[in-house]
């Protein structure tokens, strides 16, 4: 998935069509001009149609592309507005005109207006880009408050000062949309947002189906349960619900947040950069609560669906990560990233698919006996998954050969089965043939000269399975956001709480795992086959 561009999301409201739909009697204005944009009555009547995109596409350099145009008076497309009421909403634009507003508030999303429309959550990966802006601003074209100052000042510029005239003159064409009614105008919308660059299928279908409840859970975790509150015809406890479960899965998902790439540390967020990541929660929201690509998506009247598919959701991540009893821990760049440090979105879902058979058999000790080796098989591994999607197609076409290969993989590991016999068997099914010749499943090395960023990925991740800290039970590796402290020496034998007799673990190794170890082992059973460490 392509990295999110500056979040501009904060600088025009969104609200629903229906709003604002009383008729508008007067003659709008053909022109946006520079003075109209520092009028704040006409800045507190912009709005974006509630179903609208998150306006977050554009990188720092088109940012400054836009305000250099505008200032040196290059063509710039029209803004499309529709007014109804008391508001101007933006049907095509947003993006245009809130380039221009965070130059001239000095927000591009992380100060006073997006610290509000975000509730004091605003992502360090958002703050990164918003900073990386106001640098490429400053370098290229300068601040608005050094244009408002450029004519009282000896200091300022040629260039500086004809673009001031420029600035005071020049505007943006603004066309209306002749629409009578929201309905109307709303189709103009989807229309008119097809082209040049077409809407999302998936983002398409979330907007279409806004007020269902797999759009309005996929919204509240996308944004950990703040910007705008598509939920907020709920009664207040439905929202809080949400909002507070919504918080909570995008946590669990994106804490910590995504460093720069190559990976130098093994603490990266389970679910990988969640930045603008709506396509991947919504299959996710949608895989959880048995949700098909087909299926009619229809309004939720009272929140409860809504609440009942996030907290669903929050279950079933609760299982992969968290300090919750009943996490695995799986550690991300083990089961969801590639070699070279990306997150594979259908890698994620997969496995997560895997668990939940894993629950439903009773199997989860039986995973946890080899887990070592699995996890040894999968790094050994990683271009397989890499592979089955480019032989069986991206999305969902892909994940059944992902769920298979997993399962044979295990399937092999309980057997007895060496990593050399399970491959051996998975190359004779022919959507894992890639695996009859070896040297077609590594990952390029980048040629000669200097490594590149996957490359240098690729060394740590290789490193993190030789020396990684591992489970004092089951000898899986350990990730920052799943860890328990256990006592070697169990308490009611007699262990101490000293640091000599202390081990960090998996939650489910310590809790459940370890739990039915000890029952058995006071029932007097045979406990041979139940320390897999011993075996390694």
């Amino acid at each position: 998935m392509a990295l999110a561009g500056v979040n501009l999301d904060a600088l025009i409201p969104r609200e629903d069509f229906a709003a604002g739909s009383a008729p508008f009697k007067g003659n709008p204005t053909g022109t946006i001009s520079m003075g109209l944009l520092k009028d704040d009555f006409f800045v507190q009547s912009l709005r974006k149609p509630d179903f609208q995109r998150e306006t977050s596409n554009w990188t720092p350099a088109k940012i400054v592309d836009l305000i250099a145009a505008f200032l040196d008076g290059d063509l710039i497309p029209a803004i499309i507005l529709w007014r109804s009421g008391q508001y101007v909403f933006v049907i095509d634009g947003a993006h245009r005109l809130s380039a221009l507003l965070a130059w001239i508030y000095d927000d591009y999303g992380d100060r006073s207006r997006s610290i509000n429309f975000f509730q004091n959550q605003v992502p360090e990966e958002q703050l990164k880009l918003a900073e990386q802006t106001r640098k490429l601003v400053e370098q290229n074209i300068g601040t608005y408050s050094s244009y408002i100052d450029a004519n009282r000042t000896q200091f300022a510029t040629e260039k500086i000062k004809n673009r001031v005239g420029m600035m005071n003159s020049n505007s943006f064409i603004a066309q209306w949309v002749p629409a009578v009614d929201a309905v109307g105008a709303e189709n103009s919308f989807f229309k008119i947002n097809q082209a040049p660059t077409p809407v999302d299928p998936v983002e398409k279908r979330i907007l279409r189906a806004r007020s269902s409840a797999v759009a309005i859970a996929t919204r509240a975790i996308n944004r950990g349960g703040s910007g705008h509150k598509y939920w907020d015809d709920f009664k207040p406890g439905i929202q809080a619900e949400i909002e507070r479960s919504g918080r909570a899965v995008h946590d669990a998902l994106y804490l910590p947040p995504m460093g720069d790439l190559p990976v130098k540390t093994s603490d990266v967020p389970v679910g990988g950069r969640g930045y603008s990541s709506l396509p991947f929660i919504f299959d996710l929201v949608g895989l959880v609560n048995g949700v098909g690509a087909k299926d009619s998506l229809a309004p939720d009247v009272d929140g409860s669906e809504t609440l009942r598919y996030i907290t669903t959701v929050q279950g079933r991540i609760e299982r992969i990560t968290t300090n919750e009893p009943e996490s695995l821990g799986l550690h991300p760049l083990v089961y969801f990233y590639t070699r070279g440090g990306a997150f594979q979105p259908i890698a994620f879902l997969a496995v997560m698919q895997l668990v939940k058979k894993l629950v439903e058999r009773g199997q989860l000790d039986d995973f946890t006996r080899v887990r070592r080796s699995f996890e040894d098989f999968l790094l050994a591994h990683k271009e397989a998954f890499t592979l089955i999607v480019k032989r069986q197609g991206s999305g969902p076409r892909s994940r059944p050969a992902l769920e298979d290969f997993l399962e044979m993989g295990l399937r092999g590991l309980w057997e007895g089965k060496v990593d050399a016999q399970i491959i051996e068997g998975m190359s004779a099914d022919n959507r894992f043939s890639f695996f009859a010749t070896p040297a077609s499943i590594r990952e390029s090395d980048g040629g000669s000269g200097r490594f590149n960023r996957s490359v240098k990925s690729a060394a740590f991740v290789a490193e993190l399975a030789q020396s990684g800290i591992r489970c004092g039970i089951c000898g899986g590796l350990l990730h920052r956001n799943s860890m328990h402290t256990d006592h070697k020496v169990e308490r009611s034998l007699g262990g101490g709480a000293h640091s000599g007799n202390a081990q960090v673990t998996h939650p489910y190794c310590n809790t459940g795992y370890k739990t039915r170890i000890s029952r058995q082992r006071l029932a007097g059973s045979d406990m041979s086959d139940l320390f897999p460490r011993s075996r390694l």
